[in-house]
């Protein structure tokens, strides 16, 4: 009897250790085969990246080619060519891509409050204090940025750091996200600290911020007689009479545009599924491409 319950037992403990070693070995089996399968996820999304880059090299490329020429033509536009409007999709291996031309310089550029000279860096901050009433926010957030941006970045710094992207204004104290998604539409950050703005491409409301006699309603009736081929037509329109413009507001228009925020998307086929990137990137239609500074993922 006791030969027959320590048999047992034997077995009992063979079985069990057969258990474990079968649990241990199906524990370690899944295991390899999750890490298979995040390392080939891993392998993909890095070969879907490295896709989608150089497809939005080459959207660049043509794009930049394209903004040349027009600016060999004066910088007019084909008719019917509206340049924030997104390409036919082009078939490319394994997807499509797309492409679209945002242009910035109808905008307020907040580097503008960076200016090298102080009655300029003034000026930009009175036409951002009109834009910021016209918003209805706090015309008072204009000085804290202008001081936020022209102070040291580190200890020991000398000069002033321009602004890469828009979305920086949001570790400035003060400034809330719902304040930051307001005025977003409105304004850029360029890689100048010039003040130009194209009134072929802009708002009466940064029209009205930019000119400080002109009213909302001035601006609307003056913009709905653009575009204007030539600055001097811009001025000869009737509804500067009686306003007084000063140098610097007549220095800060223009008729044409330089910098872009080139849009591709490309949508990859994955399992019968179109998975979309969307890559940002800054481009200038008279300077060296488009700047390196500034190329964003997902993000405009």
């Amino acid at each position: 009897m006791n030969s027959q319950s320590k048999q047992s037992k034997e077995r009992g403990a063979a079985i069990l250790i057969t258990l474990v070693v079968v649990t241990l070995a199906s524990v370690m089996a899944l295991a390899l085969l999750e890490r298979s399968q995040e390392s080939v996820a891993r392998t993909q999304a890095l070969m879907d990246r490295s896709t989608v880059d150089r497809l939005s090299d080459g959207m660049v490329l043509l794009a930049k080619r394209n903004l040349a020429e027009w600016q060999a033509n004066g910088n007019q536009l084909p008719a019917g060519i509206d340049l924030s409007e997104w390409t036919p999709p082009y078939q490319v291996p394994g997807g499509v891509v797309q492409g679209r031309l945002i242009d910035l310089s109808g905008r307020f550029n907040l580097n503008a409050l960076l200016h090298p000279e102080p009655d300029q860096r003034l000026f930009a901050q009175q036409v951002l204090e009109r834009l910021l009433i016209s918003l209805n926010l706090n015309q008072r957030l204009a000085v804290e940025i202008a001081a936020w941006l022209q102070r040291p970045r580190t200890e020991g710094s000398v000069g002033r750091l321009p602004l890469i992207h828009i979305s920086e204004l949001i570790e400035m104290p003060g400034m809330d996200r719902q304040s930051l998604e307001t005025l977003s539409p409105w304004v850029s950050v360029l890689p100048t600290p010039e003040l130009l703005v194209n009134v072929n491409q802009t708002t009466p409301r940064v029209l009205a911020s930019l000119m400080g006699s002109l009213t909302l309603t001035g601006a609307q009736q003056l913009l709905g007689d653009a575009p204007f081929e030539r600055i001097e037509d811009l001025w000869a329109h009737p509804v500067w009479a009686g306003i007084e413009t000063t140098v610097k507001e007549r220095a800060a228009t223009t008729t044409q545009s330089d910098w872009y925020l080139a849009q591709t998307r490309v949508s990859l086929d994955r399992d019968g599924e179109l998975i979309s990137h969307d890559v940002f990137r800054l481009i200038s239609a008279t300077g060296s491409g488009y700047d390196f500074r500034y190329v964003s993922q997902g993000q405009p």
